[in-house]
Order: structure tokens, then C-alpha cells, then sequence
């Protein structure tokens, strides 16, 4: 049985300089998966957070011109969000917001990961166009055996010198029953989580940084955001393990009275 690890990615800064160098056109994807284009995903955000010195790096989506939902985990602890959005490259970033109003669920467990789900509110409203646009959230459960697609600015690899991608890249993977993802992390798995399949040659999913970040049904016709990202297994996300998501549906209820979405 392997534990579970949380997807965000930790920094240490001296004052607020970001942990991003200009590496220019890259190849590299979010776990075998693809570069994305710009209005791609026109709700994918990048977040930087923290306190103090200490800086983490998760994703988001934007659900309206004043709310971005992402991982209660990402927002544990943190005094303040850096809000990106309309871009596929974090050097060149149209729009940036800053927010100290991050509401995580009153019920989130840091231990258990249980109700892993936060909102984020701007003080000043986006501006939608073809690069920033909310998504809809679903209020159906996802079915076991769906293609979702996951996108996200986190690691590319499990190497010790790995970083978060400059490049926002994204992955399509299925999600599996909770018996199949519970024979690998044991009581780990809560009925509000859903599980999707790394597959096999080459492994697909999310990576550390992607926490917070999207899993999106029928993306190309009529995108439906079904799961935020919330974990991997403990021995990297290059071994094959599922990836595990906190599902949409069971807060709908939550997000609403938060938010009014």
C-alpha cells in the first residue's frame, strides 16, 4: 500500500522574487502529456502562495469574474495569492491579481485530505475574452471509465533538479472505479475523491504543482469541470500510480453558498 502526497510545489525566497528563469521553447509536458495553446484553457490559473519567506506553486480555474476554486491544501496556511491568468507561459503573464481572501472548506483535513477543495476571491473583477473565460462546474457525479483532461504548470518528471513548468501542459486520463484506487492507498480514499489511471507506456497524469488544478470533461465540445487535483502517490508521479482528485459534484452546494456560482 503507498501513502499519499499532496501536489503543490514548496519554494523558500529571499523577499518575493518568483523561482522562474526563461528556458525558452520547451518540449517538456506535465507527465507525458502536451503543450498547451494560448486560450487552450481559458480558465486555467497559475497561483503562487504563501507566508513569510516560504512560497508554494498550485493551479486553478476561474469560475467567475470574482472566484478562482482550487485545493483547500494550497491555501492551508497561506496570507496571500498571486493570481495568474490568460497565459500558457508564466514570463509572459497579460494579467496578474493579488488576493488575501482565501476561503478554504470549513471541514478540510490536512491529515486525510478529506474536502480538499478552497476558493480564492478578487477584489476586482476579470475581464473575460478568448484567453480568460470561466468554466462551468458540474453538478453530476463523474462516471468511472471517463476521459478527462488535466492541465496544469506543475513538474514535468521525478528528477531531484525538476522545477514547474515555465509552459502550461495538459494530459487526458481516465478515471477509475474508488475499489481500484483504494487497492493502492488503502483507506486513503474517501468517497468525495475520485482516482484516474496512470496508464502505462508512457504514464500519464498530474505532478507536484498541478494541485488546485482542473480535471475537465468533453473539453474540446462542451468543457465541464468535474475534479480539482489533490494528490499522487508517495514514490512520484512517474510509477505508474493513480492520481487523486477531489470531486466537484459533492460541493456544488458548498461552492454556491461561497461564492454564488
Amino acid at each position: 500500500m503507498f501513502h499519499i502526497v499532496i501536489l503543490f510545489c514548496f519554494y523558500v525566497v529571499l523577499g518575493h522574487t518568483l523561482p522562474l528563469e526563461n528556458t525558452g521553447p520547451s518540449d517538456v509536458r506535465i507527465i507525458n502529456g502536451e503543450n498547451a495553446t494560448l486560450g487552450q484553457f481559458p480558465w486555467q490559473v497559475g497561483l503562487y502562495l504563501g507566508f513569510d519567506d516560504t512560497v508554494w506553486f498550485c493551479g486553478g480555474s476561474i469560475i467567475s469574474e470574482n472566484w478562482i476554486l482550487t485545493a483547500a491544501h494550497c491555501l492551508d496556511r497561506s496570507e496571500i495569492a498571486y493570481v495568474y491568468v490568460g497565459t500558457v507561459d508564466l514570463l509572459l503573464v497579460p494579467e496578474m491579481m493579488i488576493s488575501t481572501d482565501l476561503i478554504l472548506h470549513e471541514e478540510y483535513n490536512a491529515s486525510t485530505l478529506a474536502n480538499d477543495i478552497g476558493v480564492i476571491k478578487l477584489s476586482i473583477g476579470l475581464g473575460f475574452n478568448d484567453i480568460i473565460a470561466p468554466i462551468t462546474l458540474s453538478s453530476e457525479p463523474i462516471e468511472d471509465g471517463a476521459e478527462v483532461t488535466v492541465s496544469g504548470f506543475g513538474l514535468t518528471s521525478d528528477a531531484d533538479d525538476a522545477e514547474t513548468s515555465q509552459f502550461l501542459n495538459y494530459v487526458t486520463v481516465t478515471t477509475i472505479p474508488n475499489s481500484e484506487c483504494a487497492e493502492i492507498y488503502g483507506d486513503s480514499i474517501l468517497e468525495n475523491m475520485v482516482c484516474t489511471s496512470a496508464g502505462s507506456d508512457p504514464v500519464k497524469g498530474a505532478c507536484l504543482g498541478d494541485s488546485g488544478s482542473p480535471a475537465v470533461l468533453n473539453v474540446d465540445t462542451d468543457p465541464l469541470q468535474v475534479a480539482i487535483a489533490s494528490f499522487i502517490g508517495g514514490t512520484g508521479c512517474e510509477e505508474g500510480n493513480p492520481s487523486g482528485f477531489t470531486r466537484i459534484a459533492p460541493y456544488r452546494d458548498w461552492i454556491q453558498e461561497k461564492t454564488g456560482v
